[in-house]
């Protein structure tokens, strides 16, 4: 009798501890890391995804904004939390370049990120002041030939996304710019605007209101196709560098070894969210474009943007300050 009794009480608490793990996921409010400053376009497409999934998934999904180290600090946290579901990275273009860029990385993307989703893929743009005597692309690359150096193209940082994309023109059109960075995208718009700088690749939404008060000249935008807010602009790759495409990117992530299921849960929630009318618009007003797909979908962009960009650093000897 004594056995038996101890062999339910063994059995009960195996159930007991068998049902706590088996709860449906998402039973807890989510953290989504920022590794972004709160306010700005990448805090409100966190905000934006964040709160539509809250409605999906009937969870609170609280931002998390950890900006600094060229986004190292809010991947590193993501990392180093359980792998369980509830802590969510929101990526960018960072994913691809860091590990080139910085010489000792806390982590490796490849082994210690488990891609999700990608969300969407970011218009930019090469503009320059009305003093640059360009008006389209063939000039532009005329100009820069005749007057090697004489160029100079804004960045929001060495490193950084703005900057390889110049890098790569500059390579795939065989000219020779000058490089002058920034720490951020509001100084290096100001000094464009009052001609300090000739030139400077940016997203579209932040160009825009320039570009039609003619405060800036569009060259072309660095898609490889048109955006859908503005179709009136043309592509580079359309007015004659048909393999140049350099964008931005958001995706969500989580940490290596998430279970397969709460991956795929969390893909298909957000890939229904980003087909929404309602998203869609909200996108565009930040420059982008929906993107969804697989998680394996966005394991092989990451991989491709890193193998693109990292030729583009090796080739230029990039590294950060």
């Amino acid at each position: 009798m004594k056995k038996l009794f101890f062999t339910l009480i063994v059995f009960f608490a195996g159930f007991a501890v068998n049902m706590s793990f088996a709860q449906p996921y998402p039973s807890k409010p989510i953290r989504l890391v920022v590794p972004f400053p709160p306010g700005g376009p990448t805090d409100l497409l966190a905000r934006a995804i964040g709160q539509k999934l809250q409605e999906r998934i009937g969870q609170s999904v609280i931002i998390d904004n950890k900006p600094g180290a060229s986004t190292i600090i809010g991947v590193d946290a993501v990392v180093k939390s359980p792998a369980d579901g509830y802590t969510l990275l929101l990526g960018s273009n960072s994913l691809a370049l860091n590990r080139f860029l910085i010489l000792k990385m806390p982590y490796d993307i490849d082994r210690d990120i488990a891609p999700v989703i990608l969300l969407t893929k970011i218009s930019n743009a090469l503009v320059v002041h009305p003093s640059l005597p360009v008006k389209d692309l063939k000039e532009f690359i005329s100009y820069a030939k005749a007057n090697p150096g004489k160029i100079t193209y804004a960045s929001t940082g060495n490193g950084t996304a703005t900057h390889l994309f110049g890098e790569m023109f500059a390579s795939m059109t065989g000219i020779d710019m000058t490089h002058v960075p920034y720490k951020g995208t509001a100084p290096a718009l100001n000094d464009l605007l009052s001609g300090q700088v000739t030139s400077m690749f940016d997203s579209l939404t932040s160009v825009i209101p320039n570009v039609r008060a003619g405060k800036v000249r569009l060259i072309g935008l660095t898609n490889s196709k048109r955006a859908m807010f503005a179709p009136e602009m043309p592509t580079l790759s359309e007015l004659g560098l048909p393999d140049y495409e350099a964008i931005g990117w958001f995706g969500i992530a989580a940490p290596a070894k998430v279970p397969a299921e709460v991956i795929n849960k969390l893909n298909f929630e957000i890939n229904a969210i980003l087909q929404t009318p309602e998203m869609a618009t909200k996108l565009s007003q930040l420059g982008g474009e929906v993107a969804g797909g697989s998680p394996d979908d966005f394991k092989l962009f990451i991989q491709s943007e890193a193998k693109k960009w990292g030729r583009v650093i090796q080739n230029a000897k990039i590294k950060m300050e």
